[in-house]
């Protein structure tokens, strides 16, 4: 090829293509790292009740002094050695863990989906399940304000996209599914064992997986997430670190396989 010339063939294309949606996915992981970060010290400050101040500027959970450049997502812990600068005392492993699940699963969404807007609509959804998530295992509590948003969200987004309201009904399906399985599992636990194998938060979190990902999503994130449930017991049994009658967090589960359907379900 001469001196002054560029190629623009077939190749030269394709290959631009791959940069783009390369630093597209990069970017994408480069926000959910970030978000992952915020959504750790809603985590932390939710459960007790530091409403007013959830979104200030983070403090070590121990001593109260003002995190500075140790809040660069996961390698500002990997650095401090997971310690704070200050007081030298361990920082809580759930805030790397929060921040490297949200960008996996947004670099994941964009390489699934691409530059459509289901991308941006499954990670908003995705904060919420993640947040859920981790609220569940580390607190035992589900929040209504963070599910029920999204899935509503979900419904006007499905009017959006469909005039003909066969999305909309394809989600309200999914929502009933989420609701009325969880709900019969929610009343046999009280009716046969007396106790609450499950809480109304977790089914009101699938009502709301139901509604996020519509009839087929429900029946294969709510199934999948059963079976995650019934694994993790299992091994948490065999290594005594559960006895029958503990909570369980299904919730924690259920997110799991919701984000695993957003991630590697049907485009």
């Amino acid at each position: 090829m001469p001196i002054g010339t560029c190629e623009t063939g077939p190749n030269s294309i394709g290959s631009g293509r791959q940069l783009t949606v390369g630093m597209y996915i990069a970017l994408a992981a480069c926000l959910g790292l970030f978000l992952g970060t915020l959504l750790g010290i809603v985590i932390w400050r939710l459960p007790r009740e530091d409403r007013i101040h959830l979104f200030h500027r983070p403090r070590c959970t121990r001593c109260g002094k003002p995190l500075g450049w140790e809040l660069v997502p996961l390698l500002g812990y990997l650095l401090q050695r997971g310690r704070c600068r200050h007081c030298r005392k361990p920082i809580p492993a759930f805030f790397p863990l929060v921040e490297l699940l949200t960008g996996v699963v947004f670099a994941l969404l964009a390489w699934r989906h691409g530059f459509r807007s289901t991308a941006g609509l499954y990670a908003f959804f995705s904060l919420a399940l993640i947040l859920t998530l981790f609220l569940d295992w580390l607190h035992r509590d589900i929040y209504y304000i963070v599910i029920l948003p999204p899935a509503a969200l979900a419904l006007l987004s499905a009017v959006w996209e469909d005039p003909l309201y066969l999305e909309l009904q394809n989600r309200l399906v999914g929502l009933g599914i989420g609701l009325i399985f969880f709900g019969l599992l929610f009343f046999l636990g009280q009716l046969l064992f007396r106790s609450q194998a499950l809480g109304l938060g977790d089914v009101w979190l699938a009502g709301s997986i139901g509604a996020m990902v519509g009839f087929y999503g429900a029946l294969w994130a709510l199934s999948l997430g059963i079976v995650l449930a019934a694994i993790g017991a299992g091994l948490l049994l065999l290594f005594r670190k559960y006895a029958a009658g503990d909570y369980m967090p299904y919730g924690s589960y259920l997110c799991l396989a919701a984000l695993g359907y957003f991630c590697f379900g049907p485009v």
